[in-house]
């Protein structure tokens, strides 16, 4: 019985190579007009017809990345303004131009936000997150998942946990100071705030806003917000935490100079 196993590409072409030969597992039916069709704005992926002849914009990203949507209604607009000369392009093709193009989008993953802003656009789009699999004598294949959209009449997004948001970051050794960090900002002063939204970890002193933790892939930024003197919030700055050495002092005690001007009385140090 043969073994799969799960496997990283090393870049988009590679990703491409793999779609191009596997089409049919991500729509039955669906041909390719053309790899890479050149246009005045830009150059989608693939240019396909579906099997009712119907025109499919496919963009891909071999991982997570937010410009993929605009990309994808980028090429629409031309793609769609431009359909029947695409048809006669591809006349032998059977391409039927009276509807407008499909769009799909692949990428290992989608955030949340691709996933809720491509309810809110017209046209339809369809999202597809792969795996790539190869068996013991070398043989590479793909699935692709589809990606369920929220329903548009969703209320508010429930914030996130501290666990959930940072379990954002792939670079698993930096949890540890992730959470070594909140406990210091929340252990600066007395009565500081931890709360979280979708994104990051904030804190704040009596309703002010005074610090945050922000997650990425490979990464998270340590901010504060820096208020005066007068009580006005001034401007944020931030430290990019990526490999865990970095010296992440000047954020915290920017925090501590925003508590004290709001009033608050930090902690002193043992």
């Amino acid at each position: 019985m043969a073994t799969l196993k799960k496997i990283k590409l090393k870049n988009e072409k590679e990703l491409h190579s793999v779609i191009e030969k596997e089409l049919e597992a991500l729509e039955e039916g669906l041909t390719i007009l053309k790899y890479e069709f050149a246009m005045s704005k830009g150059v989608p992926d693939f240019l396909c017809a579906d099997s009712g002849g119907r025109l499919v914009i496919i963009e891909v990203k071999l991982q997570e990345d937010e410009n993929i949507l605009f990309q994808g209604l980028r090429y629409y607009n031309e793609i769609d303004r431009d359909r029947y000369v695409i048809a006669k392009m591809f006349s032998r093709k059977d391409v039927d131009p009276k509807e407008s193009p499909r769009i799909i989008l692949i990428a290992e993953k989608f955030s949340d936000d691709i996933r809720r802003l491509s309810t809110l656009v017209i046209p339809d789009v369809e999202l597809y997150e792969y795996t790539v699999l190869k068996t013991e004598d070398g043989n590479e294949g793909i699935c692709f998942h589809p990606v369920s959209l929220p329903k548009i009449e969703e209320g508010p997004t429930m914030p996130k946990s501290i666990e959930e948001i940072k379990s954002y970051m792939t670079k698993k050794e930096l949890m540890p100071l992730f959470d070594k960090v909140v406990s210091e900002i929340k252990n600066i002063g007395e009565n500081i705030e931890e709360y979280t939204t979708q994104d990051y970890v904030g804190f704040r002193y009596k309703g002010r806003h005074i610090g945050y933790l922000t997650p990425h892939r490979q990464s998270f930024d340590v901010g504060a917000s820096m208020i005066d003197e007068n009580g006005r919030t001034i401007d944020y700055d931030y430290l990019r935490i990526e490999t865990g050495t970095e010296d992440y002092s000047e954020p915290l005690q920017k925090i501590i100079k925003s508590l004290e001007n709001i009033g608050g009385k930090p902690k002193k140090a043992k």
